[in-house]
């Protein structure tokens, strides 16, 4: 271990010694180095944030089209989702729990047929009825809704 210090304190000694180009100041070297690493910290804390927005907007985006999908599986309609989620809840079911994306829809197609036909229901009725019929977690997006477009 001594030998390794000793070695390293020669190097120090002869990289003091060593010549500086013509016209170097090690302060202003040193300054110049700083500001150049500063500046690509910043770089980088600005590509990693656009690139954590970017990922946000690709999982909302995957998540509006889960709702979709489950739409049309669910109850055989199609539409348009509002951009953002009217709220969220966690729901546990066969494979454990998971996080739901409540959306509002405005409802462009109604099919005669769909997946889920033989073991779901699809029935119109207005708000208030339709937040009769649901558990107490989920009245508040009706309410929600109701918000949004009125009372009917």
């Amino acid at each position: 271990m001594k030998a390794e210090v000793a070695e390293l304190l020669a190097r120090a000694e002869a990289a003091d010694a060593a010549d500086v180009p013509d016209g170097m100041s090690i302060p202003d070297e040193l300054a110049h180095r700083e500001e150049r690493l500063a500046k690509l910290a910043e770089a980088r804390a600005k590509i990693e944030a656009e690139e954590r927005t970017a990922r946000l907007a690709r999982e909302e985006a995957d998540r509006a089209a889960k709702a979709i999908r489950e739409a049309e599986e669910e109850a055989g309609i199609l539409g348009v989702l509002a951009r953002k989620p009217l709220g969220r809840y966690r729901h546990v079911n066969g494979n454990g729990t998971c996080r739901v994306d409540v959306y509002l829809m405005r409802v462009t197609d109604v099919r005669e047929h769909w997946l889920e036909e033989d073991v779901r229901q699809r029935r119109w009725m207005r708000i208030r009825e339709a937040a009769a019929c649901l558990r107490k977690e989920l009245r508040q997006f009706v309410h929600a809704v109701e918000e949004v477009v009125g009372t009917d």
